[in-house]
């Protein structure tokens, strides 16, 4: 549970008409089904369950007091403001932490890719470079990535070049890096796709399943099959 800095005496508990008023205000910006509110003689608390984001009004209105916490943020307090401001600050909020939801946490991806594609992370992974015969299973790879996005993905023309122009220049890479540096990147460039928008979180799992597969017994792996997230 957060500690909250600040600390008011009592709250009026709210009449329906502004219940009703902060409930357009969070479903403005998030699913207020994955919310809670809660009211007592101290506080009014506004919970986004998935995230543990929160908002804290308090006081003794007018004026109100209110403190958000948005995902790992620290909590926010501002003060001193009346009551048409409160749904304003709720639907930011709200809006606040949708964008924090749906932004992917990039080193925290990349720690799960450890567990698709071996040697990822691995320190005693050689930077060796990579035989000209696995150059051409590099390149043989991504050309059945590009067709499987392709088939399986509705992008537009414009995210279809930029990722297939993402993924040609993984391939040209391989002939100049070694394989551990290689492998950072082809992990990088096909996780920070999603955070451009241009591929879905699920296709980037799917691509390193399939890298796993096809490109695993480059970096010690076994080249089996890893965990299937999507069919």
């Amino acid at each position: 549970m957060r500690a909250w800095t600040r600390c008011y005496p009592w709250v009026v508990r709210p009449e329906k008409w502004q219940r009703n008023a902060i409930y357009e205000a969070v479903a403005a910006g998030v699913d207020a089904r994955e919310c809670t509110f809660e009211y007592d003689d101290a506080a009014w608390r506004i919970t986004h369950l998935p995230s543990g984001s929160s908002f804290l009004i308090q006081g003794d209105p007018p004026p109100y007091n209110t403190t958000a916490a948005v995902g790992d943020g620290l909590p926010r307090p501002s003060e001193s403001f009346s009551w048409p401001r409160v749904p304003e600050k709720v639907q930011r909020w709200a809006e606040e932490v949708q964008r924090d939801v749906d932004t992917p946490d990039l080193w925290a991806e990349l720690r799960r890719a450890r567990g698709f594609l071996p040697g990822i992370g691995d320190e005693d992974l050689e930077n060796t470079p990579f035989s000209s015969g696995a150059q051409a299973e590099i390149v043989e790879q991504v050309r059945q990535i590009k067709e499987f996005v392709r088939q399986n993905y509705s992008l537009s023309e414009a995210q279809t070049l930029s990722v297939e122009v993402k993924l040609d220049g993984i391939a040209g890479a391989a002939r100049r890096m070694g394989r551990k540096d290689w492998l950072l990147m082809f992990g990088g460039v096909i996780l920070s796709a999603t955070l451009a928008d241009l591929l879905p979180p699920e296709a980037v799992w799917d691509i390193l399943a399939m890298a796993s597969r096809g490109l695993g017994h480059l970096f010690g792996g076994g080249g089996g099959t890893p965990p299937q997230l999507h069919p």
